[in-house]
């Protein structure tokens, strides 16, 4: 049976209400030589059921059900069974263009590349945004290889940051959706995703360890993953255990890049994405407590917790927050001077 180019992972937890849009959009692929690998990971029976389905549709779908294990455990279970030359993975309630693959794999062939990074269209805006608002994100605006010990550091820089005058706190976004991944690189390294439930942003570790291990990689144009921004979505529902855990992360993230770069040039890196979590955090708790009428004064005691930890106060009295854009550098002087009650007037008017 010939190789498929690309296996497809796709993790499902009682998302049976976006898996038909999901599933729709990777069947119909341009690029048809792939397998898709649905790993139910536990989810109740009319999720479960309607996996068994559509995994009825296709004879390119695998389907795994296993025990509850979260995110990462399940993509890691798709690692295993996936047997294309490279991998991709597409969160269920999500749902990526129909070239996405072929363009990928396409440029993957045509550079030798180990790494295809491409771009995000936000569905719903990204964070804040409106409803049915669509906001595309490309980080390329032509096919940009990197190779060689100094292009793929600058590749891993760009990924865990950028630099303060430009836009995002990720200069190529840190999600691993929006590539592909050559297998033989995974298996030969052994690389693997921590689960979600011990340490925030997962995926980010992943590329990071990903990067380490490739030889070359190339960005191209196009966002073709469609991130949608559903209230069920794990990265944008409120979890009071999400500030400990980025804390985790981001003391795992300086730990693993010190590894492949000096301090001195990953430091302006990393204290965006520092700050940059700082700001999403107090955002998250903001809107919790407009939502949830928490009174101010255990706002006010949150948020100081958050812009008082050791690693966002230490990144903050360093960072030149006067570069950033302009609405980052307003909220970067507000949690630097911890004022609390204007930082939550900013959220409230801009989530209306």
């Amino acid at each position: 049976m010939k190789q498929p180019c690309v296996s497809i992972i796709v993790p499902i937890y009682n998302t049976e209400k976006y898996l038909r849009r999901c599933m729709d959009s990777l069947i119909h692929q341009t690029l048809k030589d792939i397998e898709i690998i649905m790993v139910d990971d536990g989810s109740k029976e009319a999720c479960a059921s309607f996996c068994e389905e559509l995994a009825k549709e296709d004879i390119r779908i695998k389907l795994i059900h296993k025990q509850n294990a979260g995110l990462g455990m399940a993509r890691n279970t798709g690692i295993e069974q996936a047997t294309g030359e490279y991998i991709g993975f597409v969160d269920s309630d999500d749902y990526i263009d129909l070239t996405m693959y072929e363009k990928l794999y396409r440029a993957a062939k045509d550079h030798e590349a180990d790494l295809v990074i491409s771009g995000f269209t936000f569905v719903g805006g990204n964070t804040f945004g409106e409803e049915g608002a669509v906001e595309p994100k490309e980080y390329f605006s032509s096919d940009t290889v990197f190779e060689g010990k100094e292009g793929m550091k600058k590749l891993l820089l760009g990924v865990v940051g950028a630099l303060p005058k430009e836009p995002d706190d990720s200069r190529y976004g840190v999600s691993v959706c929006k590539t592909i991944c050559r297998r033989e690189v995974i298996e030969k390294n052994a690389l693997r995703f921590m689960s979600e439930r011990e340490i925030l942003s997962e995926d980010t570790l992943f590329m990071v360890d990903y990067i380490g291990c490739a030889e070359k990689a190339v960005g191209v144009p196009g966002a073709y993953y469609c991130y949608c921004r559903n209230g069920a979505s794990l990265s944008k529902s409120y979890n009071s255990t999400r500030f400990e855990k980025s804390m985790i992360f981001l003391s795992v993230l300086e730990e693993r890049i010190s590894k492949e770069v000096p301090k001195e040039e990953y430091k302006i890196y990393l204290d965006r994405l520092i700050q940059g979590f700082g700001r999403l955090l107090c955002s998250q708790e903001i809107v919790h407590a407009k939502e949830e009428k928490i009174p101010y004064f255990v706002l006010r005691r949150r948020l100081k917790e958050i812009c008082t930890r050791e690693k966002i106060a230490q990144a903050l009295k360093t960072y030149p927050w006067y570069r950033l854009p302009i609405k980052q550098a307003v909220f970067a002087f507000l949690m630097k001077y911890r004022l609390f009650l204007l930082q939550k007037w900013i959220v409230i008017l801009r989530d209306r």
